[in-house]
């Protein structure tokens, strides 16, 4: 399950979603459906139909409700956000600009990015946990109120977090090249 939205596969919704436990579920949503229909999960029109179907199945294996479409339609948005804005960054002229950057401030724009859609996912998974008027409170004080100070503050913690986690990432994949050169024969 290594490909399967954090959505899903860490989904444990609060008892009044569902009267069944999610984690099985959750391991055969990604398995049969996400996995199945999205294959290698790195072209848009296949990740689009497997996040589609996966929510689909699992807003009917919660029942449906309003809170439980808009939960579905906006993960499913989201999950689809991120390959856009992936796929949009190998695109030839943004690729080149990003090119030409270093490889810090690259990470820098990368992580700008990351820090918004980990806020909508944030915003998306409220509604699941609390209520509209919870999430609409919260949207209303992070970006109406708030604005600019506490946009703009909680943006760069979450930037920040985002830098630690991919420099943590990039560490971890460094040094397991390292490893993986170390243990080849020559």
């Amino acid at each position: 399950m290594a490909g399967c939205p954090r959505c899903v596969s860490f989904a444990r919704l609060p008892p009044a979603f569902s009267h069944t436990p999610s984690g099985p579920f959750s391991r055969l949503a990604c398995r049969y459906v996400y996995d199945h229909v999205g294959g290698e999960h790195s072209e848009v029109i296949p990740e689009l139909a497997a996040t589609v179907a996966t929510f689909a199945i699992t807003t009917l294996w919660l029942g449906p409700c309003d809170t439980v479409y808009l939960w579905s339609c906006l993960n499913c948005f989201g999950l689809n956000f991120e390959l856009w804005v992936q796929k949009l960054a190998e695109w030839g002229p943004l690729a080149r600009i990003e090119a030409s950057l270093s490889e810090q401030m690259s990470r820098r724009v990368r992580a700008i990015f990351g820090a918004m859609n980990f806020w909508a996912i944030i915003m998306y998974n409220l509604v699941s946990l609390n209520s509209f008027e919870f999430t609409e409170l919260v949207a209303r004080r992070l970006l109406l109120t708030g604005f600019p100070q506490t946009t703009l503050a909680v943006l760069f913690v979450t930037y920040c977090g985002v830098q630690l986690v991919k420099e943590r990432e990039r560490t971890l994949m460094l040094e397991e090249e390292q490893k993986q050169d170390k243990e080849k024969p020559e």
